[in-house]
C-alpha cells in the first residue's frame, strides 16, 4: 500500500484515466444496545414486594413482637454482670419500641413505633396509627425505655449490619521498613 487507502492496483491509473480511492471508517463500530438484567431480590422482604408497598401493617399485629423483644433484651442484661458490653451493639432490634429522639431532618424527631425491618442505613417502624416510616441511621439519636432505664441509641454506630456490629474487625498490620 503506498498511502492509507490506496492499494498498488488502484493507484495505477485504469483505461479511464482516474484513479480509485478507498475510504476507511476510523470511527468505533456502533455496538448493539445489551439489554440490562434486573437482578434478582436479594432478600424475604425484597421478594415480597418490599414493605414501603404493604398497606396492612397494623401497630396491634407487631404489640406482641414487642413483648417478646423486652423478655429478649431483659435476658441480654441480666446476662451483663460487669455493666454494657459490646452485646448490646449486637442486639437485635426487631421489635423494639424506638423514638427519634434527634435527626437531621426536623419533622422526624419525636416520632416513634416498632422496629419491623431493620437495614444497613435504616430502620422501618411502625407507628401507632399504622403508618409505616423509615428513619435514616445516619446523624440520629434513638431512644427506648425498658424497666424504668433509658437506653439511648447513636444511629451512626448502628450503620451496619447487626451480625457484623460487634466482631472485631481483623486489622491489617503492615510492618515498617527501615532504611539504612
Amino acid at each position: 500500500m503506498n498511502r492509507v487507502g490506496q492499494s498498488s492496483s488502484n493507484a495505477a491509473v485504469s483505461q479511464g484515466g482516474s484513479a480509485s480511492i478507498k475510504v476507511f471508517n476510523f470511527e468505533k463500530n456502533s455496538r448493539k444496545a445489551k439489554k440490562i438484567r434486573k437482578r434478582k431480590p436479594e432478600n424475604l422482604i425484597r421478594r415480597a414486594g418490599g414493605l414501603k408497598q404493604r398497606k396492612d401493617l397494623k401497630y396491634s399485629n407487631f404489640q406482641p413482637l414487642y413483648e417478646l423483644w423486652c423478655g429478649y433484651f431483659t435476658a441480654l442484661i441480666d446476662q451483663m454482670k460487669s455493666g454494657p458490653d459490646e452485646r448490646l451493639l449486637k442486639a437485635d432490634y426487631h421489635g423494639c419500641l424506638l423514638r427519634v429522639e434527634d435527626a437531621p431532618n426536623p419533622s422526624q424527631i419525636g416520632l416513634h413505633g416498632i422496629v419491623i425491618h431493620e437495614s444497613k442505613s435504616t430502620f422501618q417502624m411502625v407507628t401507632r396509627k399504622d403508618k409505616l416510616i423509615v428513619i435514616s441511621k445516619e446523624k440520629a439519636t434513638f431512644q427506648f425505655v425498658l424497666g424504668g432505664k433509658v437506653f439511648t441509641l447513636i444511629g451512626d454506630a448502628l450503620r451496619q449490619k447487626s451480625f457484623l456490629r460487634g466482631k472485631k474487625q481483623k486489622s491489617q498490620m503492615t510492618l515498617p521498613f527501615f532504611l539504612k
